[in-house]
């Protein structure tokens, strides 16, 4: 038989458990102690804050605000959120695994334990059977660690090695006991309620009907599972360690991809980058072409600023010069002669009328160009409300003040209208097909006509009408090169003829910004030597004059 010594008491391993850092009681129950949640939770006064609170470390109430806002503005770092992720995994692992290597030992150590016991008790049975008095054999008897009892047929306890059997209750409703009574042989795991502690129990039948029983206390076992808690140790710090470097290594690695991303060439990095980084990469190069894009948009603003500035300085200067340089005669008594005075009055008075086209044209296009930064009422503010426009009658009244102009230049003006309405602003409508009209006259030949057309027509993409105006000429015509510059501001096509009738070169552009702003689209064309053709086509109109 193998000798084992006493193991620790079983209240060792079933101790009291205590709850996180409170003291308990006498009796048991937790005993009140200071809580920050009161002081969390106290509603602030008028006067006060949580902020004020009295600080258990010393430090001064006005100095933890500012240490929370910069806990709050400090960056996360992704490396140190995978690292963290990689390590809380390895060591979630370690954990598992040594509760699970330990769970094992202890049942391969229990059942080992109570294979022996079982081996033990058959031992002292047939020791027991052979000899004439079980008592004297029982007393001579002595197993290290175990305790030994026996039991009559009854359920009184004939004998304890340990407890003094006088004492002890009936013990025929032990599970061991009555399992041994029925079959011969019993065992089970339990705690006793005489010694007080967990109890490993084999027991056997004897011969006269008695039961004879072994107990080892759990905290046999558990001494030799302690004592590989020193191996177990190791290997979990082994574990730990490892996992810390192999964290930190592989924390490396995963956003080592990240780190080499080259923003400037997205696209690049598309071989060496995850899968999942592909939709950002993508968005990144996006953006960046967007920003070139702007860029370039500001570039061209920038240059068509400047550009806007220096053709004002320049046009406003020479009419500005000539009426200067007239007045300066006139003034200085230079001038004597009645019909050279009315002469040099008639010059000024045309320069001035440049000058007053070519600011109420700069007013215009600058409106315009406010109205489409701006929505809704804003714009109406700026440049008028809409309101439905009949377009034969606005054509009509255009060609009623051009005539003269047209007489002098010697072209012929003709209208051809159908009946069209367009919603919109009546003045930028009168001033779009005017500028139209007027540089079809400024631009075409003598002996030449201009035709203004308008009407209805299959609307692009869809089954309805939509409006337009047409303006058509037979004049000097305008080069392929020279089609997309036209409605460009301050842009001539014959700067010398414009210059001599009087264009300001922002009659196109204010027919370009007016469209627009109608949701029209012009469509130009033109052949050198033959004319041409302006139309600008409105979208479908919500007027019941169209829906016919």
């Amino acid at each position: 038989m193998g000798m084992r010594s006493a193991g620790k008491p079983a209240n060792a391993v079933s101790g009291r458990r205590q709850t996180g850092g409170v003291p308990a009681a006498p009796d048991g129950s937790a005993v009140p102690g200071p809580s920050t949640s009161a002081v969390e939770s106290a509603p602030a006064s008028s006067g006060s804050s949580a902020v004020s609170a009295p600080s258990t470390s010393g430090a001064e109430p006005s100095g933890a605000a500012p240490r929370l806002r910069r806990a709050k503005s400090a960056p996360r770092s992704l490396s140190r959120r995978v690292f963290v992720t990689l390590l809380t995994i390895s060591l979630t692992t370690i954990a598992v695994f040594a509760l699970a290597l330990t769970l094992f030992m202890q049942q391969r150590l229990m059942s080992s334990t109570s294979a022996e016991l079982a081996n033990e008790v058959r031992i002292v049975a047939a020791s027991l059977n052979s000899s004439p008095s079980y008592l004297s054999t029982l007393k001579r008897l002595h197993l290290d660690g175990t305790r030994i009892t026996l039991v009559g047929a009854d359920g009184d306890v004939l004998y304890d090695s340990d407890i003094d059997e006088a004492t002890m209750e009936d013990h025929g409703n032990r599970p061991e006991i009555e399992q041994a009574l029925k079959t011969g042989r019993g065992s089970a795991d339990r705690s006793s309620s005489t010694l007080g502690e967990v109890m490993l129990y084999e027991a056997m039948r004897l011969a006269d009907g008695s039961v004879i029983r072994l107990a080892q206390g759990e905290a046999g076992y558990l001494a030799v599972l302690w004592s590989l808690a020193g191996p177990v140790a190791l290997l979990t710090t082994t574990g730990v360690l490892v996992s810390i470097v192999v964290a930190r290594r592989e924390s490396h690695r995963i956003i080592e991809p990240l780190l080499e991303v080259d923003l400037d060439h997205p696209r690049r990095n598309a071989q060496n980058a995850y899968a999942e980084m592909e939709p950002m990469l993508e968005r990144i190069e996006s953006q960046r072409q967007e920003l070139k894009r702007q860029v370039r948009v500001l570039a061209d603003n920038d240059r068509m600023r400047r550009e806007f500035t220096a053709n004002i300085t320049h046009e406003l200067k020479t009419p500005l010069t000539t009426v200067s340089g007239y007045a300066e005669l006139i003034a200085n008594g230079l001038v004597t002669d009645e019909a050279d005075l009315r002469d040099f009055g008639r010059r000024i008075y045309s320069e001035a009328g440049r000058l007053t086209s070519l600011v109420n044209d700069i007013l215009t296009l600058s409106n315009l160009d406010e109205a489409e930064r701006s929505e809704g009422e804003a714009a109406a503010a700026t440049l008028g409300a809409r309101e439905p426009i009949d377009v034969p009658r606005t054509l009509e009244g255009i060609v009623q003040r051009l005539e003269q102009v047209a007489a002098r230049a010697e072209v012929t003006l003709e209208l051809a209208c159908e009946p069209a309405m367009v919603m919109g602003v009546p003045r930028l409508i009168d001033e779009l097909a005017y500028n139209l009209a007027s540089n079809a006259i400024r631009y075409n030949q003598p002996g030449g006509s201009v035709v203004l057309a308008c009407g209805v027509e299959p609307a692009e993409g869809s089954a309805m009408r939509a409006p337009y105006i047409r303006v058509s000429d037979t004049g000097i015509g305008i080069a392929p090169e020279e089609q997309g510059k036209i409605f460009e501001r301050f842009y001539r096509v014959d700067k010398s003829r414009s210059k001599a009738r009087g264009g300001t070169g922002l009659g196109l552009a204010i027919v370009k910004h007016a469209a627009a702003f109608h949701g029209a689209r012009i469509e130009l064309e033109s052949e050198l030597g033959r004319g041409t053709a302006i139309t600008v086509h409105f979208p479908v109109q919500d007027l019941p004059e169209l829906s016919a």
